[in-house]
C-alpha cells in the first residue's frame, strides 16, 4: 500500500557519527575514511540501487561517493560538526521500479539539488513491501567557484546608537545567521508536502487510485495510531524468528486500531438505534415488528445472552435451583455450555430455551400471556441475576426495558446484510403498494371516502392493501431514519436536510465501508470525483486471494489461523465475507483495473461514487463536518491535557503544603 513515511535526520560528529560509515551503510559500498584510517563495508543481501545528484557549479569529485564524504569530513572541523542531513522516504509499491526511480529523481532534483545540495541517494529493496530511499545531503554550499562555501555569517550585536554590545566577559556579542533555510522547520514540512503531492501525481498519472499525505492521522480526521518504521534489522530479526520490539509494536498497534474500529462501530450501531427508536410511533414501530415478522428474521440475543456471566449466575442461584424440582435440572449442560468455539451458538441456544424454561415454571400466571421470546429471556435472566422470583413492579420495569431493547436488535438485525435492500427498492415497494390501492379503487369506482361502502370481502381486501401500503411506507422512512443517524452518529454538525434518501443511503454506506479511514482529504478527493481506494493493490489482490477460497470452500485451519492472528488481514477477511462491504471492495478492485471472475461481477455494487459524483454540496458538507470533528477532538484533547497538568499540580500541593496559616 501506498503509505506515507519521511523522516529528517542529522548525522553529526557530536553523536559518533561518521559521514563516511553512514555513505557506506546506505549504499552497499566499501569506502576508506581518511579522518579514522579504517574501511567501512555493510554486506547488504540485495544490492541498493545508488546515484549521486549535484548541483551544476559543484565539482565533479562531489559525484565520487569516497571523495565526497571524505571531504566532508575535512571541511568540518568542529568535535560537534553536522555532517549531513539525511532523509529516509517509503516509496509507493503500486509503482514499477522504474517509476520509483525517476520520482525519486524528480523529487531529488527540485527539493534538494537545486537549492544547492549535493544528494547522495541510495534505493533499498531488501523487503519487496518496503522499497525506500535513504538520501545524504550536504549541509553546506558550494559557491560558484566550486569552492564550499559558508553554512552561517557570524552579526555582531550593535545598541540603538550603533555601539558594539559586549558580553559580561567582554567579549563582542554576535549571533549567526544561516546561508539558507534548509535547517528551517518550515523548509522541512515543505519538503514533507512536496514528497505526497508529487508522489500522488506518479500515482495518478499511472493509473493508481491510492493516495498519500503528510499530515498525521488526527489531523486528517483518521482515528487511527500510526504505525513505526521498523527498518531492516527488525525485519531481518522476524525472519530468523526473533522477537524484534519493533515489529512487536507494530503488531500491538494493529490490534489496537482494529480493536478501536470495531468498538467504534459498535458504538456507532447502538447510538444509532438508540436515537431512532424513540423517534418511532406506535404505529412504526408496529411496522417494525411486522418487517421483522415478514423476513422471517430470527433475532440473535448475543446482547441479550452473555454465556459467561450468565453460567455463573446459574451456578450460584441457589434459590432458583431449589424452586427446580429435583431431576428436572440437567447438570450436564454445564459441559455443553462449556464446549469449545465451534458450539458456542448451541450453547448460546440451550441457554435462551432454559431462560424460557425457568420463565414458564415460575411465573405460571404469565405462561399464556403474549410475551415475546425476548421478554422471557430477560425475565429469566434477571431471576438468575437476583437469585428470586420478581415481584410484580420489577416484572413491568423489565418488561418495559426488554420491549425496547427488542426493538433496538430488530432495528440492527434488519440493516444488516441480507436484510437491509436498497433504498430504491423500498421506493418501488411503496410505489407499487400505492399503485395496487389506485387499481382497487379504480376497479370498484369508489374512493377512500366511500369504500366503507362495499361488500365485507371487498373492505377486507382494502384494508389488506392499506395496511401493505403503510407498512411499505413506514419501512421506507425507518430505512431512511437510519442513514440518517448512521450520518449523524459519525459527523454531528452535518446538514442532511438538502440530501435525498439515495443519497444518505450512498454517505451512510460510505461511512459504513470507510470507517474511521474515511479522512477529509479522502472527502476533498470523492468531490474532485477522484476514486478513492481503501486499500492498496496488493490488499486488493489479497482480498481477491481470501474470497476465492471463501467461495469454493477452500479456507484452510492454517488460512483461519494467519487471519486471526494478523488484525489487518482480520479486518480485510471481514470485509470480504460481509456482503455489504464485498460489494464496495470489488467495485474499488475493478476501479483500479484488477478483472474480476464472470461469476464475482454480480457481487460488484453499482459505485457509490457515481451516485454522488455531481454533488458537491453532500461532499462540502461532509467536509465541514468532518473539520469539525477534528475541532472538537483537539479541544477536548486540550482541556482533557489541562485538567491532567490541574490534577497533578493539586496533588504537588496536597504533598508539599504551606506552613502558612490556614484560611
Amino acid at each position: 500500500m501506498a503509505i506515507y513515511h519521511f523522516n529528517c535526520k542529522i548525522i553529526s560528529r557530536g553523536k559518533g557519527q561518521s559521514a563516511i560509515a553512514s555513505a557506506a551503510y546506505r549504499s552497499g559500498d566499501k569506502l576508506y575514511s581518511e579522518r579514522y584510517g579504517e574501511s567501512n563495508f555493510y554486506r547488504r543481501e540485495v544490492s541498493p540501487e545508488t546515484f549521486i545528484l549535484k548541483p551544476k557549479h559543484a565539482p565533479e569529485w562531489t559525484l565520487d561517493r569516497e571523495k565526497l564524504w571524505n571531504e566532508v569530513e575535512a571541511i568540518e572541523k568542529s568535535s560537534r560538526a553536522q555532517l549531513a542531513r539525511e532523509i529516509n522516504v517509503a516509496l509507493p509499491i503500486e509503482l514499477s521500479n522504474e517509476e520509483q526511480i525517476t520520482l525519486t529523481k524528480d523529487y531529488v532534483q527540485t527539493n534538494f539539488v537545486d537549492e544547492g545540495m549535493v544528494a547522495d541517494v541510495s534505493i533499498h529493496r531488501d523487503n519487496k513491501s518496503n522499497p525506500h530511499f535513504h538520501v545524504m545531503l550536504t549541509t553546506r554550499p558550494f559557491e560558484k567557484d566550486g569552492e564550499w562555501g559558508k553554512k552561517s555569517n557570524t552579526i555582531f550585536v550593535k545598541d540603538e546608537e550603533g555601539n558594539q554590545v559586549y558580553t559580561k566577559n567582554g567579549s563582542r556579542k554576535n549571533r549567526k545567521v544561516h546561508i539558507n533555510d534548509w535547517d528551517n522547520s518550515e523548509k522541512i514540512k515543505e519538503w514533507r508536502k512536496n514528497w505526497a503531492s508529487l508522489t500522488n501525481q506518479y500515482l495518478e498519472k499511472n493509473g493508481f487510485s491510492q493516495r498519500i499525505s503528510e499530515k498525521s492521522y488526527a489531523e486528517l480526521g483518521e482515528k487511527r495510531v500510526p504505525t513505526i518504521h521498523e527498518g531492516y534489522v527488525a525485519r531481518q530479526m522476524e525472519q530468523r524468528g526473533q522477537a524484534s520490539e519493533r515489529a512487536e509494536a507494530n503488531r500491538q498497534i494493529k490490534k489496537e486500531n482494529y480493536t478501536r474500529e470495531e468498538t467504534r462501530k459498535e458504538m456507532v450501531a447502538e447510538k444509532t438505534t438508540n436515537t431512532i427508536i424513540p423517534l418511532l410511533s406506535p404505529t412504526e414501530k408496529q411496522d417494525l415488528k411486522r418487517l421483522a415478522k415478514d423476513l422471517k428474521i430470527y433475532i440473535n440475543y448475543d446482547n441479550l445472552v452473555d454465556k459467561e456471566r450468565m453460567v455463573n449466575n446459574w451456578k450460584n442461584a441457589e434459590k432458583v435451583n431449589q424452586l427446580i424440582k429435583p431431576g428436572s435440572f440437567d447438570e450436564t449442560i454445564f459441559d455443553k455450555i462449556n464446549e469449545t468455539q465451534d458450539n458456542v451458538q448451541r450453547g448460546k441456544d440451550i441457554l435462551t430455551k432454559e431462560s424460557i424454561r425457568i420463565f414458564e415454571r415460575h411465573y405460571p400466571t404469565f405462561k399464556n400471556a403474549k410475551f415475546s421470546d425476548y421478554a422471557k429471556i430477560s425475565i429469566g435472566q434477571e431471576t438468575l441475576l437476583k437469585d428470586k422470583v420478581l415481584d410484580e413492579k420489577e416484572l413491568k420495569d423489565i418488561l418495559s426495558h426488554a420491549q425496547d431493547n427488542e426493538l433496538k436488535d430488530m432495528m440492527r438485525t434488519i440493516t444488516k446484510k441480507p436484510y437491509l435492500k436498497d433504498i430504491k427498492t423500498y421506493q418501488k415497494d411503496f410505489y407499487f403498494a400505492s399503485k395496487k390501492i389506485d387499481q382497487f379503487l379504480d376497479e370498484n369506482q369508489v374512493d377512500k371516502e366511500t369504500v366503507h361502502t362495499l361488500a365485507a370481502d371487498k373492505k377486507e381486501t382494502f384494508k389488506q392493501l392499506d395496511r401493505t401500503q403503510k407498512l411499505r411506507f413506514n419501512t421506507l422512512k425507518i430505512a431512511e431514519k437510519y442513514y440518517e443517524q448512521t450520518i449523524l452518529s459519525n459527523y454531528p454538525t452535518a446538514n442532511i436536510k438538502d440530501l435525498n434518501a439515495v443519497q444518505k443511503e450512498a454517505v451512510s454506506q460510505l461511512l459504513s465501508y470507510y470507517g474511521s479511514t474515511l479522512s477529509y482529504t479522502k472527502i476533498t478527493a470523492l468531490a474532485q470525483k477522484e476514486v478513492v481506494s481503501k486499500y492498496s493493490t496488493v490488499e486488493q489482490r489479497m482480498g481477491l486471494q481470501l474470497l476465492d477460497k471463501i467461495e469454493k470452500g477452500k479456507l484452510t485451519d492454517e488460512d483461519l489461523k494467519s487471519i486471526a492472528d494478523d488484525y489487518h488481514k482480520k479486518e480485510l477477511f471481514e470485509t470480504v465475507s460481509n456482503p455489504e462491504t464485498r460489494g464496495l471492495f470489488l467495485k474499488e478492485v475493478e476501479e483500479n483495473g484488477i478483472s474480476l471472475p464472470s461469476n464475482w461481477t454480480n457481487y460488484s455494487k453499482p459505485s457509490l461514487f457515481g451516485t454522488l459524483a455531481n454533488s458537491l454540496k453532500v461532499y462540502d458538507n461532509l467536509i465541514k463536518s468532518s473539520e469539525d470533528n477534528v475541532r472538537r477532538e483537539m479541544q477536548q484533547k486540550s482541556k482533557r491535557k489541562k485538567k491532567s497538568i490541574s490534577s497533578r499540580s493539586t496533588k504537588s500541593s496536597n504533598k508539599n503544603p504551606s506552613n502558612g496559616p490556614k484560611i
